[in-house]
């Protein structure tokens, strides 16, 4: 057996009459809890029940008021990797809570972990191969929805099955990928210091949640890896700081399509982020930032099209930017991204251009 180094360690396996050596990359979990005493401890079992160990856990407490505390000392006690439990001095919300936990992890990967979820025993295993060239930022999973008393309901993505490799700019700027099923390069970390001046589209007031924030920067430098296989329990309480829904897309997403100005916003605050990155960025790095310059510009500027077809009184104004959007194609899937889809096509034009200010009237 070959040492274990701080960044990665070597794992040994024999095959007939030959040693095979294979390079797992070292694994951080970060933990952020706010009174979590209800599921903690099945998380936690989870975790420990990993067929392939994490280096640590690193656990940031955000004041909890339950025995949040008690159980975490009371596990890393035993548990079978070294447990960091930091305890923040002010209550400072989930999404600074994640980014504390992932600027205290040291190694190669870090995966996201709430705090009332439960691990399948491979998930550490199978996500940490998938990291086996260094364009790949970014790797996520299914995950099995289940009630609070752990009876499935549920997938929480749909989609094809098996493993797909999403260029960078592909996966869509607006998609919520949960946390849980996260797992990133550290080097991604180099960049926290922009956080601060990011915009949420959903929640223009608020920074990118922890999640989007890594997506969003793994879109624009690497590729993502989309795994259909469910490698958690994905818990819905009372409690759940957001839910789960199995509705049709027409019930979910009109407001999506209706309120396109906080998108507008955000489409120019990441230009803006990305026109001032860090000084130890790479030539290559630099060269896909400008890519993605280009790509949330002309987001932007689809954007400001769109807004008119909702919000213009005239029935000739809508027209003409709903046709300026189709010479745009801007509803074309070749580049599914940077474009509204399908979706986007039946809601302009036989929603928006006839009826648009009236449905955001009744919607919004």
């Amino acid at each position: 057996m070959i040492a274990a180094t701080p960044t990665a360690y070597m794992i040994a396996a024999r095959r007939s009459t030959s040693w095979i050596f294979v390079l797992m990359r070292s694994v951080s979990i970060a933990l952020a809890t706010f009174n979590g005493a209800k599921y903690l401890g099945p998380q936690l079992e989870s975790l420990a029940r990993q067929t392939t160990l994490p280096s640590e856990l690193v656990i940031t407490d955000d004041r909890s008021t339950d025995p949040t505390g008690d159980i975490i000392r009371g596990f890393a006690k035993g548990a079978p990797f070294p447990v960091r439990f930091h305890e923040n001095e002010s209550r400072r919300g989930y999404r600074a809570n994640f980014m504390r936990a992932v600027d205290l992890c040291g190694s190669d990967l870090i995966a996201y972990c709430d705090q009332d979820d439960i691990w399948e025993p491979g998930k550490i295993a199978i996500m940490a191969r998938l990291f086996d060239g260094p364009d790949v930022l970014l790797a996520y999973h299914n995950a099995t929805v289940i009630d609070e008393n752990e009876a499935p309901i549920g997938r929480l993505y749909k989609g094809g099955p098996g493993i797909r490799r999403l260029a960078p700019l592909a996966p869509d700027p607006w998609s919520l990928v949960a946390g849980f099923t996260q797992v990133f390069r550290r080097s991604l970390v180099r960049f926290s210091a922009m956080h601060a001046a990011s915009v949420d589209p959903y929640w223009p007031a608020e920074r990118l949640a922890h999640d989007q924030w890594q997506l969003f920067l793994a879109s624009v430098f690497g590729s993502v890896v989309r795994v259909a296989q469910p490698l958690a329990q994905y818990r819905q309480h009372g409690d759940n700081a957001f839910g789960w829904s199995d509705k049709h897309w027409i019930e979910t997403t009109p407001s999506h399509f209706l309120r396109p100005e906080s998108f507008l916003i955000a489409a120019r605050n990441r230009s803006d982020l990305l026109r001032r990155l860090p000084d130890n960025v790479t030539a290559d790095e630099q060269e896909r930032a400008r890519d993605a310059i280009s790509f949330y510009d002309e987001l932007h500027r689809r954007l400001g099209d769109r807004i008119s077809i909702y919000s213009s009184a005239a029935l000739k104004a809508r027209t003409m930017a709903f046709r300026a959007l189709l010479r745009q194609r801007a509803y074309s899937r070749a580049r599914g991204a940077a474009r509204f889809g399908w979706k986007g096509l039946l809601m302009d034009g036989f929603g928006g251009v006839p009826l648009g200010p009236i449905m955001r009237r009744m919607i919004l």
